[in-house]
């Protein structure tokens, strides 16, 4: 009944006794301003309470400004801080499309209220009053999508990491929360099963059988694949900066036309820069390629996969087919080795069980059970 009642009631502080009795206190700007009645649900607490309220008006007033986007930035708040941190090497360094997505989070955190009974917002919140429980809120109002929450629980430590003459603005609470335990196995992984339904239900002369044959000889992401066209071929090689990683570091790659590639790319002339173009003729964008893509697979009744799942399963295929780590990195522009160890682990596993299972004997005891199983047919 209190909580019902009381909900929408800010500033107060509820405090049980030793002898489990609840008392009531006026708290703002961290600090008691009085006890109130211990009756909650009271006229004397209700008189008491506005009576308090009334008497901060002008400070509760000055906390809560009608905020905008727009709005002055405040010294020493969360806002100053995040843009102190799009000052540094560290987000000026990553790539355009990264900027604009992890400053549009920023963004979303500086709209929200600090709580559900506190109407001021995270972008004047002083920051050195950042709380543990007031990052775990902005994480957990994302708990639906936990990749989204990590997201910006990920971003929140590289904002408090940030540093002036050397040292930390302020101590690094957002390391102090834990991530979401996300337990996934990535994307789908195609098979030629679901590659030819795919086929079948577009047919070989489409956009979207063009779309995924440069998916399955190439391994593009979609970024590269929006991009690719004429102007990158060199005879029978295709030359090309990949998309991701080029502001900071990026990787050149050489790959070879598959010969069911260059089939398919000379049924369909292009006029202008790019292999993929949409129905009037100009070049997707990354997102509306992607959602094509999707559109495609999903038309196909396929819509478990992505243009990454043909990417997992050109991986997949080649290390079946004895590809080594040096050659997957080669292709797909990995640097570390530790991307196309995963593929070429998994395909030397398959083999030696397969060799393995060939080495079970057991003493020939496996040849009276097939014995056994003769003469149960013939008295059968």
């Amino acid at each position: 009944m209190n909580a019902l009642t009381n909900i929408h009631l800010p500033y107060i502080e509820r405090n049980a006794t030793r002898h489990n009795k609840m008392r009531y206190y006026f708290r703002f700007a961290g600090r008691r301003i009085c006890r109130l009645p211990d009756d909650i649900d009271s006229e004397e607490f209700s008189t008491a309470y506005w009576q308090a309220r009334r008497s901060v008006a002008p400070a509760e007033e000055d906390a809560t400004p009608n905020w905008t986007i727009s709005s002055p930035v405040r010294p020493a708040s969360f806002r100053w801080l995040c843009h102190r941190y799009m000052d540094t090497t560290a987000f000026t360094t990553l790539d355009p499309t990264t900027q604009l997505k992890r400053r549009q989070i920023m963004e979303a955190m500086w709209a929200e209220p600090v709580s559900v009974t506190n109407a001021r917002v995270f972008a004047d919140m002083p920051v050195a009053m950042v709380t543990i429980e007031n990052i775990e809120v902005l994480r957990d109002r994302k708990r639906e999508t936990p990749f989204a929450a990590n997201e910006r629980l990920k971003i929140l430590r590289q904002v408090f990491e940030t540093k002036a003459d050397g040292k930390a603005i302020v101590a690094n609470v957002a390391k102090l929360v834990q991530p979401f335990k996300v337990h996934t196995t990535g994307h789908h992984t195609i098979t030629p099963a679901e590659i030819e339904a795919y086929i079948k239900h577009h047919g070989t002369k489409s956009k979207a059988v063009l779309a995924l044959t440069l998916l399955m000889y190439t391994g593009f992401r979609v970024s590269d694949l929006a991009q690719i066209g004429p102007q990158h071929r060199r005879r029978d090689e295709l030359h090309l900066r990949l998309f991701k990683g080029r502001g900071r570091g990026p990787t050149e790659i050489v790959m070879p036309i598959h010969p069911t590639l260059d089939f398919v790319l000379a049924s369909h002339p292009v006029a202008g820069m790019s292999y993929m173009v949409t129905e009037h003729g100009r070049p997707f964008s990354i997102k509306g390629l992607g959602n094509r893509i999707s559109d495609w697979f999903s038309q196909a009744g396929l819509p478990h996969c992505t243009a990454h799942s043909v990417r997992k399963g050109l991986a997949t295929n080649q290390a079946e087919n004895e590809a080594t780590d040096r050659m997957l990195d080669a292709m797909f522009g990995w640097r570390d080795g530790k991307t196309s160890q995963i593929y070429t682990a998994r395909a030397d596993r398959a083999k030696l069980a397969r060799q393995a299972v060939q080495k079970i004997k057991w003493d020939g005891v496996g040849d009276q059970l097939l014995g056994g199983s003769q003469e149960d047919e013939a008295t059968g």
